[in-house]
């Protein structure tokens, strides 16, 4: 089996990056699942709430991308499928794979409900409060509806360029992903989309997997104590170092360096954190910062629970009709 597809299906979290049209980096977390019934030849994708929309926009204009799993607690370090490759010290390694994406528009929620839910309820605790039965789906039926990302054409093998073991992440508060942008990625073609679920079933088959060149590069760093302070002013600059040990390249504009961590096993809190910026001589100028690496994620009270939640729903809505707008213009 595809090493990726192997890691895909054991990880609990993921990361999904590309390069946006205007040439900058973009990274997002994920739950990886997989959509298919074979385990050997399934779709490696990701599913997420319309509340995300925003967070994925520049992605449906971006011919390729990069699908990884590098965070330690998603790589076990037992070798139950034979296909395990250990980094420096005999540590799991990550691994990252470029191809082609597409988009799926699931504005009825029938593809996620039939196909990914249930995965979906094993690996992210925090959906069974919403999906778990019948009456929870009715209830919170803006949850179900999805902006699916797949990865298409088939995996790259073992030492094809499209596909790159990374050493883990250990350090939430320190160990990123350095994503990097390719040459002429605001020039790219536009993503096939697949509107719903009737178009996708009679869809014909989509062009194959665009050339890989259009996908960032990714490269495991560690940020150093510096990037664990919070509220620093944007102008900071602090030292990287990539943790396979190898020197980072001269110089890389429109950089960016991307990580999270999370509540364990509940998932309650996920929390991501980027720098954005540039890199030059394992130095990283950070022009533009999210989130805070390193955040205290303590249980959140009974209201602010519900404040979230009733975010939550506003946000799903909110992107859901908009969704739905531009699949169906008004006469």
């Amino acid at each position: 089996m595809n090493r990726l597809r192997e890691a895909w299906r054991r990880a609990v979290t993921a990361e999904l990056c590309w390069t946006n049209p205007d040439g900058s980096a973009a990274a997002i977390a994920v739950t990886p699942v997989l959509r298919g019934s074979d385990p050997a030849s399934a779709t490696v994708c990701a599913a997420l709430p319309y509340a995300r929309a925003g967070e994925v926009e520049g992605l449906r204009a971006a011919p390729a991308a990069v699908f990884a799993v590098t965070d330690s607690r998603s790589l076990p370090d037992d070798t139950e499928s034979g296909t395990r490759v250990s980094g420096p010290g005999g540590a799991a390694s990550g691994i990252a794979a470029a191809g082609g994406v597409r988009i799926v528009d699931d504005v009825d929620g029938e593809l996620f409900t039939e196909e990914l839910l249930d995965q979906e309820l094993v690996k992210y605790p925090p959906s069974r409060t919403l999906a778990d039965s019948v009456l929870l789906r009715r209830e919170n039926w803006w949850w179900l509806p999805r902006i699916v990302v797949e990865l298409t054409g088939p995996l790259p093998a073992a030492g094809h360029p499209g596909e790159k073991p990374l050493p883990a992440r250990t350090d939430p508060t320190r160990h990123a992903l350095l994503v990097t942008t390719a040459p002429g990625g605001a020039e790219s073609q536009r993503v096939p989309e697949l509107p719903t679920i009737p178009d996708l079933r009679s869809a014909p088959e989509l062009r194959s997997a665009p050339e890989l060149r259009s996908a960032p590069e990714l490269r495991s760093v560690d940020l150093g104590a510096d990037s664990a302070q919070s509220g620093a002013a944007a102008s900071d600059v602090m030292g990287v170092r990539e943790l396979a040990g190898e020197p980072l390249p001269a110089a890389s504009a429109g950089a960016l360096a991307f990580g999270y961590d999370y509540t364990m096993p509940d998932l309650e809190r996920w929390e991501a954190w980027s720098l954005a910026g540039t890199v030059e001589r394992e130095r990283l100028a950070v022009e533009t910062r999210t989130g805070s690496p390193g955040e205290d994620l303590t249980t959140l009270g009974l209201l602010a629970r519900t404040r979230r939640h009733r975010a939550l729903a506003k946000a799903c809505r909110t992107g859901l009709r908009a969704a739905q707008r531009r699949l169906q213009p008004a006469p």
